[in-house]
């Protein structure tokens, strides 16, 4: 058994109350969570049933639209105004079978209200003979008014409910025979539409997506019902008794606003929920000929909300019991942690001597390193003296074989054979010690430059002059290696002033032009000055095969070349000088594809006064 001490209680009850709280904020956040989902799905619902709303209103204004047009149609055509019977006959005949779905017939009416014809309609209960419907709304609005009517709904003889659609038959006349006669329009009579109200709700039902189940319901602007599932409510305000009686009392204040929401002519959908069962009812305005006239309802019934409940509900069980266990659990695991701690101690405490073992013998190892780091610095050091001694050694004879040969080149003044190949000779020794020279300056320069000894000894001069000696130079030197006449050096002098270390600068722009004339066999190279902004800057521009793509990213390392003309340290220098400048230097293929660029540029605003 292991004894717990009064600090080992504390940390024992912490345990267990951190794993409790967060087995409550667990379940804190999982009801918000649930709750939000909820919200979420009835606004998808709501959405949802909007646009289906939305869709069959559209389907419904397209039928209704194409009645209107064959009236439209209809009245305006030479038979009916010439009125010619059997072509009349003819005409609502077709309009009846094209509109058949919605349409239970079409009919003529003369000015006095007679029947003249009518289409051969389903169910209509017209026999041969001659009917007087001079007294119906739909004849005596278009007599009065001489404009489209559509009736409310309205029961036939035959019991069937319908709604009219009416267009006048207006005959035009001139009153007088001049050009300027004035233009009458004359009632003549209606052209009718019979619409089955049962036949429009069946075909919006039919439209309904199978997979949401869902009732459809049309008033008019009145609130009167033109369809609605219980065919006893058509005809019926909605505030009407055989309505309101037929709405649970719990929701009979809900239902009536929302249904007076929807006459006001906008879009909507809101929710009625009853029972934990939930209804989304959506609705929108029907819109014929450029009036108002209808609203279309869908009633969607769900149980979103009872479902969620009841998961939320099982979450909130499942919660409780997931606290109590995560409880019973930290306990028990802080009971085993406690008990375990003594062994841990002391298998902790036989790691603590392994591991001071083992730091003992990195701290040998370490000194160890560090003389050997030692031993490498003086070798280091050994070596760049040996490179520096070796690179002086080699220039001390350098310069007495230039003196001498280039004395004994002066001196070659005759014109036989025998002369010109002395002298060829001699000019030989001079390139050749000249190239040793070069070289010898340039280990100087890389030793100076490694072991950060490069100076400056910085003046003020004009930078037209160094490019100017420059030129002159390489075209000497290009003469000398007999290249004088297949490469244009191009340069146009312009004076900026700089304060800068002028053998340096020189240094640089040697190089790069050396690196032009070495590869560029034909063509031209541009060396051009100007300013940029605050800086000096200066490109060297050939017509050569271009930079190496494999060695362009590391063109200025050391010892970087795939040429066996040179040794690779020239950029190397001009770049380490023009960075002790603070200026920065590189290099491109051109976009030509013809040649490379190099360019640097250094300060120029640090000019003492």
């Amino acid at each position: 058994m292991v004894a717990f001490s009064k600090k080992n209680v504390i940390l024992l009850f912490a345990i267990a109350a951190i794993g409790t709280s967060l087995s409550i904020l667990s379940y804190q956040y999982s009801s918000v969570t649930a709750n939000d989902i909820a919200d979420i799905a009835s606004q998808e619902i709501r959405s949802n049933a909007r646009i289906e709303a939305h869709d069959l209103s559209e389907l419904l204004m397209h039928d209704m639209q194409s009645i209107t047009k064959n009236l439209a149609t209809l009245s305006d055509s030479p038979a009916v105004q010439n009125n010619n019977t059997q072509l009349i006959q003819l005409l609502i005949d077709n309009a009846q079978t094209s509109t058949g779905s919605l349409t239970d017939g079409y009919y003529v009416l003369d000015k006095k209200g007679q029947l003249l014809a009518w289409s051969n309609s389903n169910g209509s209960g017209l026999a041969s003979g001659t009917f007087d419907l001079g007294s119906q709304e739909y004849f005596r609005f278009p007599e009065s008014t001489h404009l489209p009517f559509i009736t409310t709904v309205m029961t036939s003889a035959d019991n069937v409910p319908r709604l009219y659609v009416a267009y006048p038959i207006m005959a035009t006349t001139k009153n007088g025979n001049s050009n300027s006669a004035k233009i009458d329009k004359l009632f003549e009579g209606v052209i009718v539409a019979a619409v089955n109200v049962n036949s429009i709700g069946n075909s919006l039902q039919g439209e309904l997506s199978p997979e949401i189940i869902s009732n459809v319901g049309l008033m008019d602007k009145n609130g009167v019902f033109l369809y609605a599932r219980n065919h006893s409510l058509i005809g019926k305000n909605y505030t009407s008794s055989e309505f309101q009686s037929a709405i649970p009392i719990e929701i009979k204040d809900a239902y009536n606003g929302i249904l007076g929401h929807s006459l006001q002519g906008k879009s909507g959908a809101e929710d009625i929920t009853l029972r934990d069962n939930t209804t989304t009812i959506s609705y929108q305005p029907i819109t014929i000929d450029g009036k108002r006239l209808w609203t279309l309802y869908i009633g969607s019934p769900h149980s979103l909300t009872s479902d969620v409940g009841l998961l939320i509900d099982q979450q909130k069980n499942f919660s409780t019991l997931a606290v109590v266990a995560i409880g019973i659990i930290a306990v028990g695991m802080a009971f085993l942690i406690l008990s375990w701690n003594r062994r841990l101690q002391a298998a902790v405490g036989i790691r603590t001597q392994e591991l001071r073992k083992a730091n003992d013998s990195l701290i040998e190892s370490n000194k160890l390193l560090a003389s050997a780091n030692e031993q490498l610095k003086v070798h280091d050091k050994m070596q760049n003296e040996f490179i520096n001694v070796a690179a002086h050694e080699l220039r001390t004879p350098i310069m007495p074989i230039l003196g001498d040969a280039e004395y004994i080149e002066h001196k070659f003044t005759g014109t036989d054979d025998v002369a010109k190949v002395d002298k060829e000779t001699v000019s030989s020794i001079i390139r050749n010690a000249k190239r040793l020279d070069r070289l010898a300056t340039d280990i100087l320069d890389v030793t100076r430059i490694e072991s950060k000894s490069l100076k400056l000894n910085k003046e003020t001069f004009d930078i037209n002059e160094v490019l100017s000696g420059c030129i002159k130079d390489s075209r000497e030197q290009m003469l000398n290696d007999h290249r004088d006449g297949g490469v244009e050096i191009k340069y146009i002098p312009k004076s900026i002033v700089v304060h800068a270390d002028k053998g340096r600068i020189t240094q640089v722009i040697t190089n790069l032009l050396r690196n032009a004339i070495k590869f560029t066999s034909e063509g031209s190279i541009s060396l051009m000055a100007c300013r940029n902004g605050e800086d000096l800057l200066v490109s060297v521009r050939d017509t050569g095969p271009g930079i190496d793509p494999e060695v362009l990213p590391k063109l200025f390392s050391k010892f970087v070349t795939k040429s066996d003309r040179g040794t690779g340290l020239g950029l190397f220098i001009s770049k380490s000088i023009v960075d002790a400048h603070g200026g920065k230097i590189w290099a491109e293929n051109n976009a030509s594809g013809v040649g490379s660029t190099f360019r640097f540029s250094i300060p120029t605003c640090n000019i003492p006064s």
